[in-house]
Parts: C-alpha cells; structure tokens; sequence
C-alpha cells in the first residue's frame, strides 16, 4: 500500500488509503517519508501520514464518527498547542443563511468569557512589567464584563 501520488497538487487532492494491517501502514508511511520532498510537498506527507495512522488507529479501536470527530479535534488541540476551548469554521458555510456564522461565533464566545476572565485574572495576578496598556485594559474588560453578567 504506497501513495503513488508524487507532485504538491497530487498530494493535496489523493484521496488517503485507509490501511489494515500495521504493515500497510509503515509501507504507506514509507512511501511518503522515503523520497525526495520540497517545501510544499513535505505539508502533504505528513498530513497523509498523520490521517493513514488516525485512519488505521480508529479502524482498530473501532471507533465511532463522534468519538473519531473528538480524536482528530485532540490532534488538532495537541499540534496547535491550543489551551483554551477552540472552534473550527467551514467558510463554505458562508453560501448558507441558515448556518448563521456571525451567530455562532457570538454564541462560543458568550459561552467562553468565563474562562476568558479567568485566564485573563490569571494574567492579571502574575508579572505585567512587559504588557502592553491596551492589553491590560483588555484583560480588565473581559473581568469585569464577566462579573457584570454572572451577578
């Protein structure tokens, strides 16, 4: 099981093998990682064989679409080195009235001024010497609009 696709645009639009046996998937993740790569086609082997392992690991655990929708929001939690809660937005969403993007970015941003305020008391109980006064305002606010609205 090898990924034949060679070029940056290939690469981006191959469809990902879905591997069975640990052995198809060294050998897929072999045949991304063992030949020559530039800049752009180093992106796509390792997202491919990130999302062959992810893939191989689901189908053996046998996991389901919520659990598998949670893991791969992990991985994208781990990799980026995101503390605090995080949404993703589909712009294709944008061609739809009904997904309301606006709403539901006001909506997780309602529901996360709580932590909000309490990273940013965090920040402010801890050294300020370097932080700039615009960003200690906007510490304040989000303490103070938290308080305002949870009493």
């Amino acid at each position: 099981m090898k990924c034949e696709a060679k070029t940056e645009q290939e690469m981006r639009d191959v469809d990902v093998k879905w591997p069975k046996t640990i052995e198809d998937l060294t050998e897929y993740i072999e045949s991304l990682t063992n030949r020559e790569h530039d800049y752009g086609t180093s992106v796509y082997a390792m997202s491919l064989a990130a999302t062959a392992a992810f893939h191989y690991a689901a189908s053996k655990v046998g996991a389901t679409g919520f659990q598998a929708s949670c893991a791969d929001l992990d991985v994208l939690r781990r990799t980026r080195s995101i503390k605090g809660p995080f949404m993703i937005i589909d712009a294709d969403n944008m061609l739809y009235p009904q997904y309301d993007l606006h709403g539901k970015l006001q909506e997780a941003m309602d529901s996360w001024a709580e932590w909000a305020a309490e990273e940013a008391q965090k920040k402010l109980d801890g050294d300020k010497e370097h932080v700039h006064p615009d960003v200690l305002a906007h510490w304040r606010r989000l303490v103070e609009r938290n308080q305002s609205t949870a009493g």
